[in-house]
């Protein structure tokens, strides 16, 4: 980028406009708009600060072109929503009623880890609309009825505008705090079996299973959002199926459709929608007179944009007569409008009127109107130069949108050059058959769905299906080659942003090449090559069944590829960390990647499988040989050079450390790790398994509190949720959630935020199908429930603990059980606290857990009246934690065991167990711990005065800690 003028450049929070450049970043990351949206940004930078009435954005953003507002409304919200996704806690777009808007020039604070809300979508953005002509009053009733209905469907024939007037309607709902939009279209689902998974990506669910549509439930019960569920008529009833479940299980959800056909739901309020409006014979003298409808309003609205043409009053009449053709469907207009780039409207209309004439020759007596897009887009077609259709043809093999150099893969059979590929694209686009797509910051294209099924009929009727199916085969391996290689130096973001949208034609690729027995080698090599695809979206499922069948066709071809056998194996083996319920079965998987890394040299493949062979060890409780899986590890990262490899190790290490009771061995071992990393961001560190950095710190601030500092915990984990927040990446969110986030905010009896980042750790549960884990968020519930005094239950805790303890073994926490066991201990939920603790003692506590365990037994021994058998187990947990050097249980064991001297009447030996525990803290003394005690030291005589606590005879008996500022 050429250097701006300071003059060029407005600054607003954190967003820097290049004006010249028309260019919008968000710190170091390029914001990509629309045009208009671009305009309508540039014309408030101007003025900065200061209002913009209405008339001027519409001269910005529409010159010589008559409007409506609801335009510059969708637009201005269209703006807000691309703003809010880099900056959601500030509005910099202020509205001044009926007058126009101003760009607001304060920055917002520094982001300090408040409580931000996930979107309720992670997959499809809402389509950018371009200038909206004819639907005024259309759009401010279905503004209405969505506000006071919860599902409105919006009915019409097909190229009627339906998708336009429905995604304005949402996105100025959502800017009036009606609620997120999720965009979700179902014109490329097959049959009514993919609805369901095709919402579920559009939500970004990666949930696979029977429990898909329950997970999808769970995530919007807790939104407040507007789904819009677009062309549904060839799936009606699944549509309508999951609308009746989605309503009736959540508080806060509406649905916007549209359809050919009405849903019959419960509760539907429907919408037809008639065709523009057309001037009737007798009204078109002029072409003043034709433009007061809004079907020609369309029309030169459009051949202006295209062609630069204006209406004459010669042309009036053709005008008008060509939108009566057209029966007033939008679509029809946008196709013929092209056609008037130097031609006459009389010349397009006679065109236009054969193309009919022959529809009534073919068809005698059938009605045409059901017929005017099949028609328009005939005519259309016939009107291409063979090179057009062709490629028109070939590129309907896309799922997505794409970008010129691929249109010129898929036209490989053919035999073009790459400039006739590129006049063709050229040629459609202008022709109107072929719509730009900016939405990820390039220019690319796309098919109407009308056009891509139309085109997508021609090219398997014409035998071409087999060969273009090869050629986007190959070139979605080409890309997912490319995109491997870059997953592990380009930022996570980034990356999303260039090849997350893959999915879709990953697997329509997978479809022609597995299942249709097209290509079963390149159908395998897709399945390697799509692995960090469905890692980074946390596809789970979908990994573990691809991986799965592609191993099952490697046998049956008798594939020679070590190389490409051992990437399948370690896909498989690493994702079943934490899906298989087999752990002989997932150990094999590890050996045999193992085995096959070291047979081809790969010492890379080797690290990752070591590692992934250790964390499963190490969730799983099979400890015995993680030091000697760690050394072999380590040797491997050596061999190839992998410093991230050695990284992992050493985090791994650190891990092992903790379970094996070396806290401050462990935490030397994080702080160092800690600074060799500091200098490198997320995206250069490669994410074996999980995001390592993220990680390192959630492991940091949990082993913070296990050795006395719980105001150094709260810092450092605080600031690893917002790094895991920002990863994007599920398996890391909910491994640092469950393992580490939440646990220490709860010990440090911060409830608030602990409840907060459990609704996160549910949503991101629910939405990467990740079940294993459902039962340590029902921990987490309803241990602060009880705690805080929210709701406690007693059934909510003894269900946690059953469904715990029947749960996944590579997630079985002892922390957890113990974790239940206090609430249950908190609301005299003896008997229960009783069953859970000495269940953990049948399965041999956790070694680094044993204290507190035994501090939870001897509360319930209390509870029964046996303070000597208490106070035994309390002198216990006290030598237990004194041994492996534990200060966080030391101090709730000596706090027990205080209470319990001070009731026996004790007050002095009281003092002598408490007070020096408590004089070893150094920050957090406002954590929940810390504070009990202090107030336990008073009542037992002592007076907190500064920096020290002296007894009520005013003698000095003890120098203790004041609070120091946190």
């Amino acid at each position: 980028m050429e250097p701006a003028e300071p003059s060029e450049v407005v600054d607003f929070g954190p967003f820097r406009l290049y004006a010249r450049h028309r260019k919008l970043f968000c710190r170091s990351e390029e914001v990509h708009l629309g045009g208009r949206a671009m305009d309508v940004l540039l014309a408030l930078a101007r003025k900065k600060g200061e209002l913009v009435t209405k008339e001027q954005l519409f001269e910005a953003a529409w010159p010589d072109v008559f409007v409506h507002e609801s335009n510059l409304k969708v637009t201005v919200a269209y703006l807000r929503r691309a703003l809010r996704e880099f900056s959601p806690s500030h509005e910099y777009l202020t509205t001044v009623v009926g007058r126009g808007y101003w760009l607001g020039t304060d920055a917002p604070p520094e982001e300090t880890g408040g409580k931000t809300d996930l979107p309720v979508a992670a997959g499809a953005p809402l389509p950018e609309l371009g200038t909206v002509i004819g639907r005024d009053a259309e759009i401010a009733e279905l503004r209405e009825m969505l506000a006071n209905n919860r599902l409105t469907t919006i009915v019409g024939a097909g190229g009627i505008g339906k998708t336009t007037v429905a995604v304005a309607v949402a996105q100025l709902f959502e800017d009036e705090g009606g609620g997120s939009v999720a965009f979700v279209d179902f014109a490329r689902v097959a049959s009514e079996e993919f609805v369901t998974s095709s919402l579920a990506a559009a939500l970004g669910v990666s949930s696979n299973g029977d429990d898909r549509l329950q997970a999808i439930v769970s995530i919007l019960a807790r939104r407040k959002a507007v789904l819009l569920l677009d062309t549904c008529e060839h799936v009606l009833n699944a549509v309508a199926h999951i609308c009746d479940v989605v309503l009736a299980q959540t508080p806060d959800i509406r649905i916007l459709a549209t359809s050919r056909q009405v849903l019959r739901a419960r509760g539907e309020k429907v919408v037809w929608l008639a065709p523009l409006e057309v001037p009737p014979a007798d009204h078109a003298d002029t072409a003043r007179d034709v433009l007061l409808y809004s079907a020609p309003q369309l029309l030169a609205a459009r051949a202006f944009e295209k062609t630069g043409y204006r209406v004459e009053d010669k042309d009036a009449r053709a005008i008008a007569e060509i939108c009566r053709r057209l029966d007033g469907a939008p679509l029809a207009i946008e196709l013929v409008s092209s056609r008037l780039a130097g031609r006459s409207a009389g010349t397009v209309l006679e065109e236009l009127d054969d193309r009919f004439r022959t529809l009534r020759r073919d068809s005698p007596g059938g009605p045409l109107r059901q017929r005017t897009l099949l028609v328009t887009l005939e005519w259309s077609y016939a009107l291409l130069t063979s090179d057009e259709a062709a490629v028109l043809r070939a590129i309907s093999i896309f799922a997505g949108s794409f970008d010129t150099d691929a249109a010129v893969r898929v036209v490989a059979h053919l035999g073009l050059a790459p400039s006739a590929t590129f006049d063709a694209i050229a040629g459609l686009s202008a022709k109107s058959m072929l719509s730009v797509d900016q939405t990820f910051g390039e220019l690319r294209h796309r098919l109407l769905d009308s056009t891509r099924a139309f085109a997508g009929d021609l090219l398997d009727s014409q035998g071409e299906l087999g060969a273009v199916s090869a050629s986007h085969a190959r070139l979605q391996l080409e890309i997912l080659t490319r995109a491997g290689a870059e997953h592990a130096t380009m930022p996570a973001r980034r990356w999303h942003a260039t090849y997350g949208g893959r999915a879709d034609d990953l697997r329509k690729a997978l479809d022609w090449a597995l299942d249709h027995s097209g290509d079963p080698l390149l159908g395998i090599q897709l399945v390697a090559a799509g692995l960090p695809l469905w890692h980074e979206l946390s596809l789970g499922e979908e990994t573990r069944m691809n991986c799965e069948r592609a191993l099952i066709e490697f046998d049956r071809i008798d594939c020679a590829d070590t190389a490409l056998k051992l990437t399948l194996v370690l896909g498989l083996a690493t994702v079943s960390t934490y899906l298989s319920d087999d752990p002989g079965k997932t150990v094999a998987l590890f050996e045999t990647a193992i085995q096959l890394a070291r047979k081809t040299a790969d010492a890379s493949a080797e690290c990752r499988a070591l590692g992934a062979l250790s964390t499963f060890a190490v969730l799983t409780g099979h400890q015995s040989a993680v030091l000697e899986t760690l050394q072999a590890m380590r040797d491997a990262a050596i061999r190839a050079n992998d410093r991230p490899a050695l990284w992992e190790q050493e985090l791994l290490r650190a891990v092992w450390d903790v379970l094996d009771c070396k806290f401050q061995a462990g935490y030397q071992r994080l702080m160092k790790l800690c600074e060799e990393m500091r200098d490198h961001s997320e995206g250069a560190v490669p994410r074996f398994h999980i995001h390592q950095k993220t990680n390192m710190e959630v492991q940091r601030g949990a082993l913070c509190w296990l050795i006395g500092k719980p105001g150094r915990a709260l810092r450092v984990i605080e600031k690893a949720a917002r790094d895991a927040m920002e990863t994007g990446h599920g398996l890391t969110l909910t491994h640092a959630l469950a393992r580490g986030i939440i646990w220490t905010m709860h010990e440090c009896h911060d409830y608030a935020m602990a409840r907060f980042y459990t609704d996160h750790l549910k949503n991101t549960i629910d939405r990467h199908g990740m079940a294993a884990w459902i039962p340590i968020a029902d921990c987490y519930s309803a241990s602060i429930d009880a705690l805080t005094g929210a709701s406690p239950s007693s059934e909510g805790l003894r269900a946690a603990f059953d469904n715990l303890r029947r749960g996944s073994f590579q997630v079985g926490h002892h922390s957890y059980y113990a974790m239940l066991a206090n609430a249950m201990v908190a609301i005299g939920q003896w008997d229960d606290a009783t069953r859970t603790i000495d269940h953990v003692f049948q399965v041999y506590p956790e070694r680094w857990i044993l204290p507190e365990i035994l501090r939870l037994r001897a509360a319930t021994e209390r509870a029964y009246g046996c303070d000597d058998d208490a106070m035994a187990t309390l002198r216990q947990s006290l030598q237990a934690a004194g041994e492996i050097s534990c200060l966080a249980w030391k101090l709730r064991a000596a706090h027990d065991l205080a209470s319990l001297l001070h009731d026996k009447g004790a007050p002095a030996e009281a003092r002598r167990v408490l007070e020096p525990v408590y004089g070893q803290f150094t920050d957090g003394f406002n954590s929940g711990d810390l504070r009990n005690s202090r107030k336990l030291l008073e009542q037992l005589g002592w007076i907190h005065v500064g920096a020290t606590i002296v007894a009520e005879d005013g003698n000095t008996r003890q120098s203790c800690h004041s609070d120091p500022p946190q």
